[in-house]
């Protein structure tokens, strides 16, 4: 009930007190070569913005960046005790990055909470996920505070770029790879689905997903689906619908727990097939976290998930494009965009396939885990910054042997 009764005048305050009392980032020579970075974000929090900042401190780690870590869950009512890279500060100058993985409406909180004079002598970039074709008015306004935006997919990137001159640049989400063991089809056909409930049930559209697999396999139980989800009490009539929607069928198990990172990733592992028929992604990291395990996904053919998910060797599901509408709470400002409504029935029908033709999935699943692997080496972090540095004229970055070139590896494709 606090919560609840806080949330309207910590709306008001980030929205009409701190924009008229923190000035503009105002970057006057780039990043310097090498700079060390700061990463601030929902480090501890299970969502996928606290996802998407872990695997950030990773890649600059392994870059070799100087990389410190700030994490703002508790300012959000997020941290969920996630564990992550915690790395300390030895000292800032200015030249140096501050990455902030915060979408807009948590920005200017973060700045904040994460020490305003970081803020003030740093070259400042934005991490954004966006998952609609057009901004609402705090995101364009959130532009003012950062000197450059990275983002996760070209969905995004031209979403953003309607509304500023700043630097664009797209940085897919550096998921993992994992070594792949000999695969055997099991006994029971397992479909898996994950999502957090803060993140818009009805952009995840997770009842479509239940009925998708009803269609498919009806009550079976030589098949289930897995929906792990989070987050749910924080939703409670959302996870009502949920359940109410698998009511009476024994072969979908919903886990609504906080899992750590390895622990989510052995279920995906577990997984004959992966589905998402979201009607928006700004990325689509489980999805990629799937592919990285030579898992089948079926996945609608829509936004951010595109880049990586061609008909060729992803099971891309059919949509109609339809008028936006949901009202979650981060939404409130958008108007005239549009998402997906996946069809249900060609869902259905690429879930049978998988199960009738296990090995030739997995043979599309194996190429398209290379597809993905070239998307993330194309840009990387290391890329993004360095191409930050000549935007602003500044010189280039002495790239780590380590990094393959993508260029030199196209022909693996």
């Amino acid at each position: 009930m606090l919560r609840t009764a806080l949330r309207g005048p910590a709306r008001m305050m980030r929205r009409q007190v701190l924009p008229r009392i923190l000035p503009a980032a105002t970057a006057t020579q780039a990043p310097a070569p090498n700079a060390s970075v700061r990463v601030v974000g929902l480090l501890s929090s299970a969502s996928g913005l606290g996802a998407s900042a872990r695997l950030c401190i990773e890649a600059l780690a392994h870059m070799g960046r100087p990389v410190s870590t700030c994490d703002v869950s508790n300012l959000f009512d997020s941290g969920d005790g996630v564990a992550f890279r915690n790395e300390e500060s030895t000292g800032f100058s200015i030249g140096d990055v501050s990455i902030y993985h915060l979408n807009p409406p948590m920005l200017l909180p973060g700045i904040l909470g994460s020490g305003f004079t970081r803020y003030r002598r740093s070259f400042n970039i934005g991490y954004w996920a966006w998952e609609l074709d057009c901004l609402p008015r705090e995101w364009i306004g959130g532009l003012r505070y950062v000197d450059a935006v990275f983002v996760p997919s070209a969905f995004c990137r031209n979403a953003v770029q309607r509304y500023t001159k700043k630097p664009v640049f797209v940085v897919p989400h550096p998921v993992r790879e994992v070594a792949q063991g000999e695969w055997h089809p099991s006994a029971t056909f397992r479909v898996v689905g994950i999502f957090n409930f803060g993140s818009s049930f009805e952009r995840k559209n997770p009842i479509a997903l239940i009925r998708a697999f009803r269609e498919a396999f009806a009550d079976d139980c030589s098949a289930e689906l897995v929906l792990k989800t989070s987050q749910g009490h924080r939703y409670p009539n959302d996870r009502d619908r949920l359940a109410a929607a698998a009511t009476g069928m024994r072969n979908v198990h919903i886990i609504d727990e906080v899992w750590p990172d390895s622990r989510v990733l052995d279920l995906l592992g577990s997984a004959d097939v992966y589905i998402s028929l979201h009607r928006s992604e700004g990325f689509g990291l489980t999805i990629a976290e799937a592919i990285m395990r030579e898992v089948p996904v079926v996945v609608t053919n829509w936004s951010g998930s595109t880049d990586f998910c061609s008909s060729e060797h992803a099971f891309t599901v059919d949509y109609e494009l339809i008028p936006f509408a949901d009202g979650h709470t981060d939404y409130s400002e958008v108007s005239e965009a549009q998402w997906a409504e996946p069809s249900v029935a060609h869902a259905a029908m690429h879930l049978r396939a998988v199960r009738d033709a296990p090995e030739e999935a997995r043979k599309r699943a194996q190429r398209l885990k290379i597809v993905l692997r070239e998307h993330i080496r194309r840009c990387t972090y290391f890329e993004a910054l360095d191409r930050v540095a000549k935007e602003f004229g500044g010189e280039r970055a002495v790239k780590p042997s380590f990094i393959s070139d993508a260029r030199s590896s196209e022909h693996a494709l």
